[in-house]
């Protein structure tokens, strides 16, 4: 998969196929050479996952062969790193800087078209593209080609919609307004967010997160998305509301929860801060920090990257999931690899 300026990334899938003759022996059932990652689903599966992307399942006795969860030349094939820094690959095998360190306040646009990288001189932009997953565009392909005919401006929002907007509280400041309608009983979430596919962390770095969030109606599941587009379900660690509080959360492996112990919540019709650092680690030494508003609301270190080759190359932000229709403003958004 290579840059492309309309979608950059789309998500990696790969076909499911189960093998019952394609097996691995050692202990557990699983060969030791190789593996990459082990752990225990949510619905008690032992899980395998090996150097060349393939992913096994054991019952105790052999390990049968349950899907490709990456290609193994995923990395030189999207990547060059040389001493002018690290580059994504293009379809005509131009370099594009990455981006890990990046600050927005949505000020300087009059379209939404305008925030997204259409071509490979659009070096000082950072959004990629946008996903409005709703009723009306339930499928990846829908919600694919909305985007583009939205960028192109050959169309407009159906339902969801993303929009340059008023700041609720001050008029003269101008922020980001997503507006996202629940998902039918057949969808799984609804979206109504913005991504970058420029970032590049990998095991050991840190991210620095931090933004303005308004939540106007309704309550989003997940506002913000640490992935990897070039695993399968693209894994990576995610901020959620649960019971009123944000709390970090794995997309991944064990799905562990990072649970907010404090007794702040999240206000409604009122701007809040939140702040987000991570160590990355697949052992329990990676860390895991989020503030709100300045104050901190979960402190603690353990596992929050899917593999030890995994690339966290996707920042998804706004309505990243969410079971009910909601309304919110993000502004003053930024990343970076250092402390801030």
């Amino acid at each position: 998969m290579k840059l492309n300026f309309i979608v950059l990334y789309s998500i990696i899938l790969f076909l499911l196929s189960c093998k019952d003759d394609d097996t691995k022996p050692g202990s557990n059932g699983c060969d030791p050479n190789g593996l990459l990652e082990t752990f225990t689903s949510p619905d008690g599966q032992e899980i395998f996952i090996y150097e060349n992307g393939e992913l096994f399942i054991s019952d105790g006795s052999a390990c049968t062969f349950a899907m490709q969860y990456f290609d193994p030349d995923f990395f030189d094939n999207h990547y060059v790193i040389n001493h002018s820094g690290t580059f994504l690959i293009s379809d005509g095998g131009e370099l594009f800087p990455a981006k890990s360190n990046y600050t927005e306040n949505f000020e300087d646009y009059t379209s939404l078209p305008e925030l997204f990288i259409s071509s490979i001189t659009d070096t000082e932009r950072y959004w990629t593209n946008f996903t409005l997953q709703s009723p009306a565009t339930p499928d990846e392909s829908d919600y694919i080609a909305l985007n583009k005919c939205i960028i192109d401006e050959t169309c407009t929002f159906i339902d969801n919609r993303i929009e340059l907007a008023d700041d609720p509280a001050n008029a003269s400041n101008q922020v980001l307004k997503f507006t996202c309608v629940p998902p039918s009983a057949d969808m799984i979430t609804a979206k109504c967010s913005i991504t970058s596919t420029l970032n590049f962390y990998r095991n050991g770095s840190e991210v620095w997160f931090e933004a303005d969030f308004f939540i106007e109606s309704g309550a989003p599941f997940s506002i913000i998305d640490f992935e990897n587009a070039y695993f399968h379900q693209s894994p990576g660690p995610r901020v959620v509301i649960r019971d009123g509080k944000l709390e970090l959360e794995n997309k991944f492996g064990s799905k562990l929860n990072y649970a907010n112990n404090s007794e702040i919540s999240i206000p409604q019709n009122q701007w809040f801060t939140l702040k987000v650092h991570l160590k990355y680690s697949t052992d329990n030494d990676g860390i895991i920090e989020l503030w709100q508003d300045g104050t901190p609301i979960i402190s603690t270190t353990g596992i929050n990257l899917p593999t030890s080759n995994s690339i966290q190359n996707v920042l998804e932000t706004g309505v990243t999931a969410s079971s009910e229709g909601c309304v919110l403003y993000l502004d003053n958004m930024r990343i970076s690899e250092t402390r801030f």
